[in-house]
């Protein structure tokens, strides 16, 4: 046998090698997964979707993810029609499980927002808000049920009240500061934005309060990619800790998200990115409380919830990958 021969021996295995072995190059090299993920509002809730998105977290887990801003009452329908693959407002999101939607709460950012009842001016106390109009997100949104919270703790009966739907919390604050409406509800940092223009909080933060952000998916999409879903709490975890764990870095991610003075931005932080949730999930007692709170009957737990992958990432966040 030449030599001549045995090199092109040698080329014929290593071509034959590199097309046998081009299946799983092609597999380990293709684009990343497409996600979409709904948000209600540009707030400090919805940060940590930002964060993992500029810090490369989601890119680690080999997802393209596109963070949408939508009205927290279509989410959920957006969900199940496939339009979204998660959508983060928690409760009009929840309350479409709780009223039969195929979906469940994958994940929880928020397990109570620290809201308050910020008024015009002129208001000095709470009886004058009898026949007042009270700006809201949505009709009996998070931010409406938060105000009603921490009105009846101050002896008030917010049904004397007339909620009007605004929208987000910029607008709410707009809302305001024109005299179109009388008081809103609003969580960091748009309360001490307001406070510094001399609209004072008659009350908050709640003393039970509800979650103001979660990861809420399909059934089907549970059923027929479950590794998708892992992925995606696994890095939306990552942003959690690295939230927890940095707090001058999230606090620059912060003003990117939402431009504001850097000591509202650290109020922020202070008051509500400190109490993200480390392990993403909610107990069993919590969420039975919630459906009593939010829904006419009650459902199994086990079709509204499932915490499978909030778990099985932390294990592998613990294992160090």
């Amino acid at each position: 046998m030449t030599t001549k021969y045995l090199v092109s021996l040698l080329a014929l295995f290593a071509v034959a090698l590199f097309v046998l072995g081009a299946p799983k190059a092609v597999m380990s090299a293709e684009a990343p997964t497409r996600v979409r993920i709904a948000y209600a509002s540009r707030s400090s809730s919805a940060m940590p979707l930002y964060l993992a998105q500029t810090k490369g977290l989601f890119k680690a887990e080999a997802l393209d993810v596109e963070i949408i801003q939508m009205n927290p009452r279509l989410g959920a329908t957006a969900v199940v029609n496939g339009d979204v693959s998660f959508a983060t407002p928690f409760v009009s999101t929840f309350r479409g499980i709780l009223q039969g939607f195929p979906m469940k709460l994958v994940f929880v950012h928020l397990k109570k927002g620290p809201y308050y009842v910020m008024v015009r001016p002129e208001i000095k106390d709470v009886q004058q808000l009898k026949g007042k109009r009270l700006g809201v997100a949505t009709i009996k949104g998070a931010d409406q049920l938060n105000a009603e919270e921490l009105l009846q703790a101050k002896g008030f009966n917010p049904n004397l009240l007339q909620a009007v739907a605004i929208g987000d919390g910029p607008l709410r604050m707009q809302a305001l500061i024109t005299g179109a409406v009388d008081a809103i509800c609003l969580a960091p940092p748009h309360d001490l934005m307001l406070k510094r223009m001399g609209y004072p909080a008659l009350a908050g933060p709640p003393g039970v309060g509800l979650p103001v952000a979660g990861m809420f998916t399909s059934d089907r999409l549970v059923r027929e990619n479950p590794q998708l879903v892992r992925r995606t709490i696994k890095a939306l975890l990552r942003s959690h800790h690295y939230i927890l764990e940095n707090k001058q870095e999230a606090i620059q991610t912060l003003l990117q998200w939402l431009p504001q003075p850097p000591d509202i931005a650290e109020h922020a932080y202070e008051t509500e990115m400190k109490t993200l949730s480390k392990d993403g999930q909610m107990t069993d007692a919590e969420l039975n409380a919630l459906i009593d709170r939010l829904g006419d009957k009650k459902r199994p737990l086990d079709e509204v919830r499932d915490f499978s992958f909030a778990r099985q990432a932390m294990k592998e966040l613990e294992r160090g990958r």
